[in-house]
C-alpha cells in the first residue's frame, strides 16, 4: 500500500520558501535595470527586455512582502502571553541574528567602496527605489551601501515597535486597524517618510502578526483565498509588464505584492504537498549568507566566461548567471560551514 505523504505544516512552507526567494532576489541585483522610459508598448517586445520587466521588475516584488508576513508571524508564533521580558529577550537575539550581520555587511560593502560614512549604515542610497502614490507625488526609498540590506533595517526598526503592534492588534479593533493599514499601503502615500520605517514593513509585518496573534495558521489564511490571488495575480503581472515607466505601475505594483504574497504560500503549500522532495536543511541554511553577500560579491568571470568564451546571447546570461551566482555563494557557505565542522571535531578529538 502506497504510503501518504504528511501534509505540509507552516513552518515546512516557510523553511522551503526562503532559499527560491533569495535566488529570485539576486535577479532585482543582477542586470535588471531597463531603459529609463521603456515600454512594451511604444519600444517593440524585445526578448531581454521583457524577461528583464517580468522576473526582475514585477516577479521579485513579492520577496519583500512574504519575508515581512513570515517575520512578523514567526515574531507572535506560540506566544502565550505578551511581557516586557519576553521582548527584551528577543530584541537581543535580533542583535545577534540581525544588527551584527547587518553592520558587518555594510561595513564589507564599505571597503569595497574604498571609503566610509556613517550614512553607509542607513541611508548611502537616498534614491534606491520610487514609487508614485494615489496623490502622484514621487516617494523615494532610501537605502545602505549593502542595498538589499534595507529589508534588515526596515525589519529591526519594526521589530522595536513591536508592543506597540501588539497591543494594537491582540484588542477588539485589530481587525479595523489592519483595514487602515492596508488602504494606507495601497496609496502609496508617504511609503519612505520616515528612512528605516517604510509602510511596507509596518503593514506586511503586522499582517503576520495580526495572523499569529490571532492564533490562525499561516498557511491556512492564504488558502482561503487562493484562486482569487492567483488570478489577481496574473492579471496585475501582466498590467505591470504593459505599464512600466508610467504612473499607474506604482499602484499595480503595491497591488500585486500583497496578492502575489499570499499567492507565493499557495503555491509552495501545493508543491509541496505533491511531492516528497525537500531542500536539504543545510542547503536552506545558505539562504541568509547569499542575501547578505550577493550584492558584494559579483563573480564577474562568470560575466566573462558566458559572453564571452560561450557567447550566449544576452538573454541566456540574464536568466542564468544570477542562478550560478546564487549557487557559488551556496556553495563556499557549505564550504565554511564544513570546514567550521571539521575544526570543531578535531578540537574535541584532540581534548
Amino acid at each position: 500500500m502506497r504510503s501518504v505523504s504528511p501534509l505540509p505544516s507552516t513552518s515546512d512552507v516557510i523553511s522551503q520558501l526562503r532559499l527560491p526567494l533569495i535566488v529570485l532576489v539576486t535577479y532585482a541585483h543582477s542586470y535588471s535595470a531597463v531603459a529609463g522610459d521603456y515600454s512594451l508598448l511604444t519600444s517593440g517586445w524585445d526578448t531581454l527586455e521583457v524577461l528583464r520587466l517580468l522576473v526582475s521588475q514585477t516577479m521579485v516584488k513579492v520577496v519583500v512582502p512574504v519575508f515581512f508576513i513570515i517575520s512578523g508571524y514567526l515574531f507572535f508564533a506560540r506566544m502565550e502571553q505578551w511581557s516586557l521580558r519576553l521582548w527584551r529577550d528577543k530584541m537581543l537575539r535580533r542583535a545577534r541574528s540581525l544588527l551584527i550581520p547587518y553592520v558587518a555587511w555594510n561595513l564589507v560593502m564599505a571597503a569595497k567602496l574604498q571609503h566610509f560614512s556613517l550614512s553607509m549604515l542607513w541611508n548611502y542610497w537616498p534614491q534606491a527605489g520610487q514609487q508614485t502614490d494615489w496623490l502622484g507625488g514621487d516617494n523615494w526609498m532610501t537605502a545602505p551601501a549593502n542595498l538589499p540590506l534595507w529589508f534588515l533595517r526596515d525589519l529591526m526598526v519594526v521589530s522595536l515597535l513591536t508592543p506597540v503592534i501588539y497591543w494594537l492588534l491582540s484588542r477588539r479593533m485589530g481587525g479595523v486597524v489592519m483595514a487602515v493599514l492596508l488602504v494606507v499601503y495601497l496609496s502609496g502615500v508617504g511609503a519612505f517618510a520616515l528612512p528605516g520605517l517604510s509602510v511596507c514593513s509596518v503593514f506586511f509585518f503586522s499582517l503576520g502578526a495580526y495572523v499569529a496573534i490571532r492564533r490562525r495558521r499561516l498557511v491556512d489564511e492564504a488558502l482561503r483565498m487562493e484562486k482569487p490571488a492567483y488570478v489577481l495575480s496574473a492579471v496585475l503581472a501582466g498590467a505591470m509588464v504593459l505599464s512600466y515607466h508610467t504612473q499607474v505601475f506604482s499602484s499595480l505594483m503595491l497591488a500585486f505584492r500583497l496578492t502575489g504574497a499570499v499567492a507565493v504560500f499557495c503555491l509552495a503549500y501545493r508543491v509541496l504537498s505533491a511531492t516528497r522532495y525537500r531542500i536539504p536543511p543545510a542547503v536552506a541554511a545558505s539562504s541568509y549568507f547569499v542575501y547578505l553577500a550577493h550584492f558584494v560579491l559579483f563573480f564577474s568571470f562568470l560575466d566573462r566566461f558566458m559572453l564571452g568564451t560561450l557567447g550566449v546571447s544576452p538573454a541566456v546570461h540574464y536568466l542564468c548567471a544570477p542562478l550560478l551566482k546564487a549557487l557559488l555563494l551556496v556553495a563556499v557557505y557549505r564550504l565554511f560551514r564544513i570546514s567550521d565542522s571539521t575544526e570543531l571535531n578535531s578540537s574535541r578529538l584532540n581534548r
